[in-house]
């Protein structure tokens, strides 16, 4: 059960990524240090919730511009993605703006269609301005507005830069014998995931070490104690 876990997690990151174009090696100074450097992806936040028509996902982090897996890390750009999943199809065909609430003010903007059509989709910005996030409210002008409360699943939970040094104890034997200069030649992903997508299901730290899309390391790691779930060198 948690090998098939962490493979259908693996597939689905795949398969996301490799939309995306070829990245370079340039690396942002951001004051980070050690494996930091290596890290191409993480979430700082990931807000998730539901009613009968939608579900929601806000996640924040820091993710390169231009994304693939190579095992480089280009220039790096924060993100707040807002995504909306209709859960009927008649409401598939409805053109959506939203209003995201936060405890300290509100950001508003249009959600479109993922090049899919199974979802909505928009990039937020200045969202730490804001505040907690609280609510978000999806409307189609004229036709319905559904209001949806979100819950921050990384609260309580490590940060990325902590679960980072669990997966580097986990993984000090290879990664000593893949590093003959200190240097690690891999891009890290940490992402905080479930594997259905659904707020109700547990969720884990998924961290990735890569240098290939054949070749990379995987960790799938408790979020709160930073027990090794699953396993993959």
């Amino acid at each position: 059960m948690k090998k098939s876990f962490i493979v259908t997690i693996v597939f689905l990151l795949i398969m996301g990524i490799s939309l995306f174009t070829a990245c370079n090696g340039s690396d942002k100074k951001s004051g980070k240090t050690g494996l930091e450097k290596r890290v191409s992806t993480y979430h700082d936040a990931v807000y998730v919730g539901a009613n009968e028509n939608f579900n929601v996902s806000f996640v924040t982090g820091e993710a390169e511009k231009i994304i693939v897996i190579d095992g480089e890390v280009g220039e790096m750009t924060p993100f707040a993605t807002l995504t909306v999943t209709p859960l009927s199809s008649s409401l598939f065909n409805n053109t959506y703006t939203y209003l995201l609430q936060g405890e300290t003010g509100e950001r508003s903007g249009n959600l479109a269609k993922d090049v899919i059509g199974a979802s909505f989709s928009a990039e937020v910005a200045d969202t730490k301005a804001i505040g907690k996030i609280v609510s978000v409210k999806v409307i189609a002008e004229g036709i319905m507005e559904s209001e949806i409360s979100l819950t921050n699943k990384a609260e309580g939970a490590l940060s990325w830069r902590e679960i980072l040094s669990v997966a580097e104890r986990e993984l000090a034997e290879v990664i000593r014998a893949e590093s003959d200069t200190g240097n690690l030649n891999r891009e890290i992903y940490i992402k905080l995931v479930n594997a259905l997508a659904d707020a109700d299901q547990p969720y884990y730290y998924y961290v990735s070490f890569i240098k290939s899309s054949s070749d990379y390391w995987a960790l799938l790691l408790d979020p709160v104690t930073g027990e090794v779930i699953s396993k993959k060198i």
